[in-house]
């Protein structure tokens, strides 16, 4: 039996990598039977290139133009304008195996099958800069375990029918950056549907090389979920484990100073014990390590993880903060209906 179904993606500005999708999005063993694309206004010849593939394509190809919408806003355009039921989604940067489209579409053959997941990771042979190796430490080698409840699909690598994406109604058009996909698995999940697996990564997620990126790219992260009010658990955890590492290294450096100048004896450092606890992270991390080290992933990358860990966690914290405290009121009443809805 074969499944027709409409491939949607969102872009901007992905020139240096668009021709790569490309050629990677023509080598599929199941081609859509359409692909519809919202490109946000870029200005480095990536609409032209779509433009370009729209004319020599076998398969009918749409590529519909917002300067300046969010990536929700570009999905609910694709999908809205997409002539089949079927729906797959990824994310324009993002490399794709041969089957990739095969391994999301073939468990809808089961009519019982609503909406599926895909697992995504990374090429190795991609992470060479060392704020990409600590990332791979800091990610725990992109390994999740999509069978597990807490797993949400992203839509690097997933697939529905239209009749979901109603129920939901849509992706999070009122939020700035992210978490729109995080909110839209959650939603179809809460629905009452399940998300078919399929744990076989055959997508592979473009990663930055520079600490700086992967900084914005926390930033991203925390406003979205400071802006939907999600995750809001966690978000508390980083930030007593942020507190307790910045009260013990203010609290060693004044014991030594006293100690130093014979103003306490040694009982006095007991009280640190208790501030350890805001290294949990570095303990699961160094776990983490211990897995995963190889030449690549040796121990000075480890030591340069630390470091992104914390740079990275200051970021999410600040991007989560702006995002729930100084939204405007639109954002605000949006994430109150959101939090009862997902109650």
């Amino acid at each position: 039996m074969t499944l027709s179904f409409t491939l949607v993606s969102t872009v901007y500005n992905e020139a240096s990598r668009l021709d790569q999708t490309i050629e990677e999005l023509k080598n599929q063993t199941v081609q859509p039977s359409e692909i519809i694309i919202t490109d946000a206004g870029s200005t480095d010849g990536t609409y032209e290139t779509l433009l370009a593939w729209q004319k020599e394509s076998p398969i009918p190809i749409k590529v519909l133009q917002k300067h300046k919408c969010n990536v929700a806003e570009g999905r609910n355009m694709a999908i809205q304008a997409a002539a089949y039921p079927l729906i797959a989604s990824t994310d324009f940067g993002c490399r794709f195996h041969p089957q990739w489209l095969e391994s999301i579409i073939a468990p809808f053959k089961d009519p019982s099958v609503k909406a599926v997941a895909g697992a995504f990771t990374v090429k190795d042979e991609d992470l060479q800069s060392i704020s990409a190796k600590a990332a791979y430490l800091l990610f725990n080698g992109y390994k999740d375990d999509i069978k597990e409840e807490w797993f949400t699909p992203t839509s690097r690598s997933v697939a529905y029918y239209k009749e979901v994406f109603d129920r939901v109604g849509g992706y999070c058009e009122w939020l700035t950056l992210a978490a729109d996909d995080t909110i839209f698995g959650r939603l179809v999940k809460k629905s009452g549907i399940t998300f078919y697996p399929v744990e076989k990564p055959y997508v592979f997620w473009g990663r930055h090389k520079t600490a700086s990126a992967y900084n914005k790219e926390a930033f991203r992260y925390g406003l979205g979920d400071g802006e939907s009010g999600i995750n809001i658990r966690s978000t508390l955890g980083k930030c007593m484990d942020l507190m307790l590492r910045l009260s013990f290294l203010i609290c060693l450096i004044g014991l030594s100073v006293l100690a130093l100048f014979n103003l306490i004896n040694n009982y006095f450092f007991l009280v640190l014990i208790p501030l350890l606890a805001g290294f949990r992270p570095y303990i699961y991390h160094i776990k983490n390590w211990l897995r995963l080290k190889t030449d690549k992933y040796n121990f000075g990358v480890l030591l340069y993880s630390f470091y992104l860990l914390e740079s990275t966690r200051y970021s999410y914290l600040k991007g989560f903060y702006k995002g729930y405290f100084k939204s405007p009121a639109f954002r605000k009443s949006a994430a109150l209906e959101l939090k009862k809805r997902l109650a």
